[in-house]
């Protein structure tokens, strides 16, 4: 009988390199409304300080590895141990309120073809900012963070979906996502979301926001907006993303050209390095093409403007979430 029950549970994940940041995201699923199983995947922490931390919470287990696997390939390993019908996405730089994993699961409906669901999380440094609600994309399969700086209240009106959810605060249907064979693993970190989003939505699946599973998240905490290393990560995820949906197009290589050239001249100016440039290359190579360009699901569901995703990013560099009053609703 406990085994039926323990089958049914949602299981939330969280990939976790940090101890004090596992101890801390654990202690807000410890309240959680719902009994949930947590799979903590232990990247390679120092001295084990994540499987360590799991010890303060019946409810964790921690999953070692040797290796650091980066988001992707630790959440699939995490999904091949989970039970329950669904799955919960969950970042050790963020607290959650106590109706998260409650509200995200009631999102799904399959029946419906609801096989994703997106949490919104504030930003830490000011409450009453949103830094994330999902994501939506440009026409050229560029993503940002739906709602971003956008006030909390907003929340309370009556919005569109996202096209799919932020891996901070993401549920999926556990067996849709298994069946779309999870992440794509070539992508260490970043964007694995947009692309499950993609091969989702093509399939005919779609993504509710689920306004009332809230938290607050450290963006960038990991690895330092603007660090080599994140850049480089952004940089190979939108290369191989570029390449492997065909992006690239006579009638779109202006636009791509556009973005690209911005994004990496900022970084230049304002990070002080190229990995952006150098993680595109890497990501093109390693890439290979696998689908074509989704160009009816892309007219249908594009929101951001060439204006929106660059000023979005170079708002969020220069001026993080919050250190402003944001100027619409």
């Amino acid at each position: 009988m406990k085994a039926d029950i323990l089958t049914a549970l949602p299981t939330v994940i969280v990939p976790s390199m940090s101890g004090a940041r596992t101890h801390t995201v654990l202690e807000s699923l410890a309240t959680q409304t719902v009994a949930h199983r947590t799979l903590v995947v232990d990247n390679a922490s120092p001295d084990e300080a994540v499987s360590r931390a799991c010890g303060d919470f019946e409810f964790a287990k921690p999953i070692r590895s040797d290796v650091n696997l980066g988001f992707s390939r630790a959440v699939n390993r995490a999904v091949r141990m989970a039970e329950g019908e669904a799955i919960v996405l969950a970042n050790d730089d963020a607290v959650y309120e106590p109706d998260f994993v409650g509200q995200l699961i009631g999102a799904l409906d399959p029946e419906a073809g609801v096989m994703m669901a997106a949490g919104a999380l504030r930003a830490d440094r000011a409450p009453g900012v949103l830094d994330t609600a999902g994501i939506e994309i440009d026409r050229t399969l560029l993503a940002f963070d739906y709602l971003h700086d956008r006030p909390v209240e907003i929340l309370e009106r009556e919005l569109a979906d996202p096209f799919g959810p932020s891996g901070a605060a993401a549920a999926y249907d556990r067996a849709a996502f298994v069946a779309m064979g999870g992440f794509d693993e070539q992508i260490f970190a970043y964007f694995e979301d947009l692309d499950l989003a993609l091969r989702m939505r093509l399939a005919g699946w779609t993504c509710r926001l689920a306004a009332g599973a809230r938290g607050s998240h450290q963006h960038a905490a990991t690895l330092g907006s603007g660090s080599r290393q994140k850049n480089y990560l952004m940089g190979f995820a939108r290369g191989y993303l570029l390449r492997k949906w065909g992006v690239i197009s006579p009638d779109r290589a202006i636009a791509v050209a556009a973005r690209e050239l911005a994004i990496c001249s900022g970084q230049a100016v304002v990070d002080k390095n190229l990995q952006c440039l150098r993680g595109r290359i890497d990501g093109w190579s390693r890439a290979t093409p696998a689908a074509s360009f989704p160009a009816a699901l892309v007219k249908r569901e594009a929101t951001l403007t060439l204006r929106d995703s660059l000023g979005q990013r170079l708002r969020r560099r220069v001026r993080p979430s919050g250190l402003a009053a944001p100027d619409r609703i």
